[in-house]
């Protein structure tokens, strides 16, 4: 369903038609439209094959294409052999392999049993960092990282656990003096100055400004990035992971705006604040005047 839903984006993009157009013709909400183009909607609670049927239809009808031909890959992909049909007659790409079927085990010639085999260990290799155009700095990071962290937990609360076991008892609290109320001087008056509340330190831009994407929610696949002047490119991110791009006056992102999470800065950054495009749009003075409000404690 996935590889169907990203050719049906890539023949959108082909024809040069938006989501905004899309929406505007069909009345389909933009968030519906996403999330169909990357799953298919296969995992969304509308779907059902009549109801994912009639949107497929009408989709193909929006992006200018038979939608028979679409009907025909819903199919395929129902059954589990959508290989990339509509990516060869509508991009033309070449066709996908076909799986090799699989083969059944021969049976062993003689009764004599195989040597055992010692599985092959693993080698760990350091975690690469990969720089590509436009200032994109990303960290591959394995999934084994989690059960380690989780495991120093245990071990940290264990010892916690220990300690507050083990521990002297406290001692008792010192009985109270009795005062006589005769010779007790009266309270001196507080002289003390009052201290005033320093100002509120606004944070400075420096002349380049760090963005970091994070593929918070789902895959990436892909969000689309312009960098000041450059051109916009693609990049794909594994939920999870994140990357880094560096701009002097202003970054666009478009695409799959709603899986991530943004950080500019080190600051959180709303991904709800998008233009009539459905992207999201940061100048430099757009951050600073953010970062100012949220020194001031505006919302």
């Amino acid at each position: 369903m996935r590889r169907l839903a990203h050719d049906l984006r890539r023949i959108r993009e082909k024809q040069k038609r938006s989501l905004q157009e899309i929406h505007n013709e069909t009345k389909i909400a933009l968030e519906l439209l996403q999330h169909f183009e990357r799953t298919a909607l296969y995992d969304h609670e509308r779907y059902n094959p009549v109801y994912l049927r009639s949107f497929a239809r009408t989709y193909a009808s929006a992006i200018g294409i038979d939608p028979a031909a679409v009907l025909d890959a819903v199919e395929l992909a129902f059954e589990g052999r959508y290989r990339n049909q509509l990516a060869v007659r509508f991009l033309g790409e070449e066709p996908l392999p076909e799986p090799e079927p699989e083969t059944a085990p021969a049976e062993a010639s003689t009764p004599e049993a195989a040597p055992e085999r010692k599985p092959p260990q693993e080698s760990e290799t350091p975690l690469p960092l990969v720089t590509t155009p436009g200032g994109l700095e990303r960290l591959e990071r394995p999934a084994r990282w989690k059960a380690r962290v989780v495991g120093v937990i245990v071990v940290v609360m264990a010892a916690a656990g220990i300690w507050y076991l083990l521990r002297p008892a406290p001692a008792p609290p010192p009985e109270p003096l009795p005062v006589d109320t005769a010779t007790v001087p009266a309270a001196a008056t507080d002289t003390t100055p009052s201290v005033e509340t320093p100002p509120v330190q606004v944070p400075v831009l420096g002349d380049t400004i760090t963005a970091t994407v994070i593929a918070a929610f789902d895959k990436v696949d892909p969000i689309r990035v312009r960098i000041d002047r450059d051109l916009r490119r693609p990049y794909w991110i594994e939920q999870g992971d994140s990357m880094q791009f560096r701009f002097t006056e202003r970054i666009i992102l478009e695409n799959q705006l709603d899986d991530i999470q943004l950080r500019l800065d080190g600051h959180p950054y709303p991904t709800d604040r998008r233009d009539a495009e459905g992207r999201i749009v940061i100048t430099r003075e757009q951050l600073q005047a953010y970062l100012d409000s949220l020194a001031r404690g505006v919302q």
